[in-house]
């Protein structure tokens, strides 16, 4: 009896052995042609990456999955179906970790302003400021205040002013007095062709701070550029007394059609601004206080209607090298920040000049 228990041991533990050898032959063959990752988010949920060969697999890595996801999240959250499947085709480069030759960009639209600067991408829409770099992603709800590139707690104590600045606007003349020798229709600026455009960091520190509003002490240093696009085919020029806004004209001395005639006034500036801000107050901060700049350069930039030829003339035109003025801002809560900007002296030198003095107004983007 025993005997023939251990020969029908023996027999099943040889049949359990080649049929394991089988199994591990047959799975070994399949996953040589086809692999996939299978990760299980409790009993009901799985993500499925499915593969040719491993090869393949290695690919995924280069690939930012969590952004991928987040959008796949976004799709669900704006459909009312109860979704259950999803298949979505998509460009996978734009989730690629290295997207050396993605270009930057700048595109408003219905669903508000998407800028892409290197790995920095900002959105602004109703829902408010979206910022995302390196890989990490902030935005602006309600226990968040922006403060340059980062966010705060409304609990925290830093001015919303600090840290790096991105501001655009128009420019037009804030005071544009008669002057003797000079038609103000030949120098007139379109409007929303005189951009301004800053770049600079603020630094902070608190003087004050209570329940309700904190008094803060704002440093900064930008640099900002004057871009004055002239109301029709004039330019500026200038001679051993003054400038000149004369109409650009061909060599047989008819008028020329513009397309682009501007000004362009670079310069570097300081500013010393107190600042007011608000931890619970839909107005989260007011600034007020004055700047000073010096003048970096000056030229022309020229483009004929029809041609993409760009003519530049630097001289400085007589452009006094100092500016200085006050400066005034109002932070809304979720929401990009207006300033405005008052030169206290003219632009041109005195006699020099039309008898103008500049005013830049806009929003800052951080």
């Amino acid at each position: 009896m025993k005997l023939k228990l251990y020969i029908a041991g023996i027999l099943l533990f040889f049949a359990m052995n080649v049929n394991a050898g089988n199994l591990r032959n047959a799975h070994s063959g399949y996953a040589s042609e086809k692999d996939s990752i299978i990760v299980t988010f409790g009993d009901r949920t799985r993500l499925i990456i499915y593969g040719e060969n491993r090869k393949e697999l290695d690919k995924i890595m280069q690939y930012d999955l969590n952004t991928l996801l987040k959008d796949l999240k976004i799709k669900l959250d704006s459909s009312s179906a109860d979704t259950t499947y999803l298949r979505e085709e998509i460009n996978g480069n734009k989730y690629l970790k290295d997207k050396t030759n993605d270009e930057d960009y700048v595109r408003i639209g219905l669903r508000g302003i998407h800028i892409k600067d290197g790995d920095t991408e900002v959105r602004i829409n109703a829902k408010g400021v979206e910022v995302n770099s390196d890989g990490d992603t902030v935005t602006t709800d309600s226990n968040y205040r922006r403060t340059g590139k980062r966010f705060y707690r409304s609990g925290g104590g830093s001015s919303p002013r600090k840290g790096f600045n991105i501001a655009l606007g128009l420019n037009t003349y804030g005071t544009n007095e008669a002057t003797a020798g000079f038609i103000k229709d030949k120098y007139d600026l379109k409007p929303f062709g005189s951009r301004y455009i800053s770049l600079g960091y603020i630094a902070s520190t608190t003087i004050a701070r209570g329940k309700n509003a904190r008094l803060h002490l704002d440093f900064g240093v930008d640099f900002s550029w004057y871009n004055l696009m002239f109301d029709g085919n004039n330019t500026i020029t200038k001679d051993s007394l003054k400038v000149d806004f004369p109409l650009v004209t061909n060599e047989n001395r008819e008028e020329v059609e513009m397309r682009k005639s501007k000004l362009v006034v670079p310069y570097v500036n300081i500013s010393f601004m107190p600042t007011l801000s608000f931890p619970r107050s839909f107005i989260s901060y007011i600034s007020a206080g004055v700047y000073g700049g010096y003048r970096l350069g000056s030229y022309t930039k020229l483009r004929r209607e029809g041609s993409k030829d760009v003519d530049h003339v630097r001289q400085n035109f007589y452009i006094e090298d100092l500016r200085y003025g006050f400066a005034a801002e109002l932070g809304i809560r979720n929401f990009p920040d207006f300033f405005l900007n008052y030169d206290f002296n003219n632009l041109y030198e005195a006699g020099k000049g039309p008898s103008v003095r500049m005013l830049s107004f806009g929003v800052r983007l951080f």
